[in-house]
């Protein structure tokens, strides 16, 4: 439907935006304790529309499995959301919003990778793409005078992991749950895993810092995590995954306008030409194309 679509779009430009938020929180706020309070507070911002839901007749769903309870969803959501969530807050603190922003929307091309396991089609487009992506990770990523990854790059890009793996799962529990019920179960547990982390990081909590990132913090757990995952689950309820990470690619857009526009965030004629390949790599994984791999059956067929 074209409401999901929009849904989807949205989620892209609260999370393109965010990027520049949580660029700034990294001069006065931990990591940890950053992400902590955002999700809670996404939590806090979505029980209204919660309530609401409520409501309204329950949709009809299919039986999940024995184990997959409601609550034990919301904690596998939760932790794979923590963890791309930390990686990519960590790796904030070395690298820029626009290279955070590009490295991040590789997730596109992992999904149909990941798929496999999932038995979803392998396509010859998917292949190309991510071959394509990776040349122009790889200008944006490593510097001419042959020095490797920044560490900040690095941990966008393991990250890209997980926030595949999010779609994937996403588009599984929500033929068990609903989208709302899931949002708000998983921004819970991922500020939980966050807040029990803060020791482990040597991460201590004060007034002061959280007042110094009201803004950031209140952005990102407001419009970022609370309307724009929340949009991403519910927008998923009626998108295949392949196609709703094709929408969600848009993020590296509003990342780069957005460093460029309110931090002065510029890149080099590499770099551009880089964030170019890898637009080009992840549009055209989505393109429909021969499957050369289905795990599903035996024989490879044209795509119908």
């Amino acid at each position: 439907m074209i409401k999901d679509r929009f849904f989807l779009l949205a989620a892209t430009f609260f999370w393109g935006c965010a990027f520049v938020a949580q660029r700034v929180s990294t001069d006065t706020i931990g990591a940890f304790a950053f992400n902590g309070i955002r999700f809670w507070i996404g939590a806090l911002s979505i029980v209204p529309v919660v309530w609401w839901v409520s409501r309204k007749k329950v949709p009809d769903f299919d039986a999940p499995p024995s184990f997959l309870s409601l609550p034990a969803a919301c904690a596998i959501l939760g932790f794979i959301l923590f963890a791309g969530a930390s990686l990519q807050q960590i790796g904030m603190f070395y690298t820029t919003a626009g290279k955070a922003g590009f490295i991040t929307a590789l997730y596109i091309v992992v999904v149909p990778i990941l798929g496999l396991f999932l038995r979803n089609p392998l396509r010859l487009s998917h292949i190309m793409g991510c071959l394509t992506a990776v040349a122009g990770l790889y200008l944006l990523a490593f510097h001419s005078d042959g020095q490797p990854l920044n560490i900040g790059d690095l941990l966008e890009l393991a990250g890209v992991i997980f926030w595949a793996l999010h779609i994937l799962i996403v588009d599984r529990f929500v033929r068990y749950y609903r989208g709302v019920y899931l949002a708000l179960g998983q921004f819970i547990f991922c500020g939980i895993y966050n807040f029990l982390s803060m020791p482990l990081a040597g991460e201590t909590l004060t007034w002061a810092a959280v007042l110094a990132s009201a803004i950031p913090i209140l952005y990102c757990g407001i419009f970022s995590s609370g309307v724009g995952y929340t949009l991403q689950i519910v927008g998923q309820e009626h998108v295949p995954p392949t196609e709703a990470s094709l929408l969600l690619s848009c993020e590296m857009i509003f990342s780069a306008l957005a460093g460029f526009f309110i931090l002065g965030e510029s890149m080099t004629l590499r770099e551009l030409s880089g964030c170019i390949l890898m637009s080009i790599g992840i549009f055209a994984a989505q393109i429909p194309s021969r499957i050369v791999f289905n795990p599903g059956r035996n024989e490879t067929s044209p795509d119908r």
